[in-house]
């Protein structure tokens, strides 16, 4: 078990003015099995009232509305927790088994799933899940700003490179071929100056984290802020505005950091 401090910093900065601003955020860890929330603060600029709720996913969502015009949005949270990877959850839903619209496989995809999946000799999930993400590490380059948001596995595979949400979604293609159940975790993890995601596996158990991207599995380091059939169930922030602005900028910044007890 381990004491974790985070922050975890958003700057959304407009180049006009917006108005009627309705934001959705993923932000407040939930509490589980596995990490218990011993803090938590929310501060949002502008201020704005917001009211929370908890989607079909398990996820914390702050909703708020900004009617007035405004340049920036700006949110931080920051608490502490305990985390406990040895503890696992069981809030196994069925849709985890199937593909969704980010993980669906393509050509690319099917093909490398067809020629290596016959060397795992594994038979359990966890066995399944690390020799697919040992593949997986070999065949990926971490590659920064070379996908965005809406890129599917199959586009990032095609290209062989992108960041850990790409790395996240093709392991989760391929695990759902190979019929083992899966979901995408986007969190904090020490390993990072932003936020990171993994994929957790369905055991009989539970749920067991890996990560693809460092191609290990997840440990008390790691805390978990939203989860979902693939990235569109977890981003961090949403918004819906009107104005005359043509593009935003957006300044991320995270910290996960041990406490001793």
């Amino acid at each position: 078990m381990k004491k974790l401090n985070f922050t975890f910093s958003t700057k959304l900065t407009f180049d006009n003015y917006v108005h009627d601003h309705s934001i959705a955020l993923r932000c407040i860890p939930p509490e589980t099995e596995t990490q218990h929330i011993l803090s938590c603060e929310l501060e949002i600029s502008p201020l704005v009232s917001t009211e929370r709720t908890t989607d079909a996913f398990g996820n914390c969502v702050t909703s708020g509305y900004l009617k007035k015009e405004h340049r920036f949005l700006d949110f931080e949270v920051s608490g502490c927790a305990e985390i406990d990877s040895a503890k696992l959850r069981r809030d196994f839903m069925p849709c985890y088994r199937y593909q969704s619209p980010l993980t669906k496989p393509g050509d690319g995809i099917k093909a490398f799933y067809e020629s290596v999946k016959d060397e795992c000799s594994g038979v359990t999930p966890a066995e399944r899940a690390a020799f697919f993400a040992e593949k997986l590490y070999g065949e990926m380059s971490y590659v920064r700003d070379s996908t965005t948001i809406q890129t599917t596995a199959e586009e990032a595979f095609a290209q062989r490179k992108g960041v850990c949400q790409d790395y996240t979604h093709i392991l989760l293609s391929l695990l759902r071929m190979d019929g083992v159940a899966c979901r995408y975790i986007a969190g904090l993890s020490s390993c990072d100056g932003e936020t990171h995601s993994w994929a957790e596996y369905w055991t009989e158990d539970g749920w067991r984290g890996i990560d693809p991207t460092n191609n290990c599995p997840t440990n008390d380091y790691y805390l978990v802020l939203a989860q979902g059939r693939d990235y569109s169930d977890c981003a961090i922030d949403r918004g819906v505005m009107l104005g005359a602005y043509t593009r935003q900028m957006q300044l991320i910044a995270s910290n996960l950091s041990e406490e001793a007890f």
